[in-house]
């Protein structure tokens, strides 16, 4: 932000989305909040448009299917904007996780890594083997809670 002008308040900003988990989990939220009644009025408005047009008499003329295919052709543009509104609040979501996951979560996988790569660089300087923990012993099968079968196992 330059510093000539002054901050907004209220307004959500790049600079605010970044500060934290919390901040755009915030926004994220309300986002869904605002949409969320937009989508609930648009499908109950898809729903009469094409209940409408679908007992709408057939025109003069029209072929068989015409008028189910007009209804359809009509509709398209309004089903298609429902789509979108619930593909935007699966893509926010999805943003928000790969956020996570790149910027916040990736770093300290990283230094982990990285960490790890030391501790076995300074082994092998050393000339020391890295320790090999021993096998667990193998425990004895439990008995065999359904006798059905049983009698198979005797031979063995």
């Amino acid at each position: 932000m330059s510093e000539t002008r002054k901050p907004n308040t209220g307004v959500w900003t790049p600079d605010l989305l970044a500060e934290g988990p919390e901040k755009r989990r915030v926004f994220i939220e309300q986002r869904r909040q605002y949409l969320a009644p937009l989508l609930a009025e648009s499908k109950a408005l898809l729903a009469e448009i094409e209940a409408d047009l679908i007992e709408a008499d057939k025109l003069p003329g029209d072929l068989p299917f015409q008028a189910k295919l007009r209804a359809h052709h009509t509709v398209r543009p309004l089903a298609k904007v429902v789509a979108d509104l619930e593909d935007v609040i699966v893509q926010l979501t999805a943003y928000s996780a790969r956020y996570r996951r790149s910027y916040e979560e990736l770093p300290d996988k990283r230094a982990v890594k990285e960490a790890e790569k030391q501790r076995l660089k300074e082994l092998k300087a050393s000339g020391g083997q890295p320790q090999i923990d021993a096998p667990a012993p193998k425990t004895e099968p439990a008995e065999d809670p359904h006798p059905f079968f049983a009698h198979l196992n005797k031979g063995a």
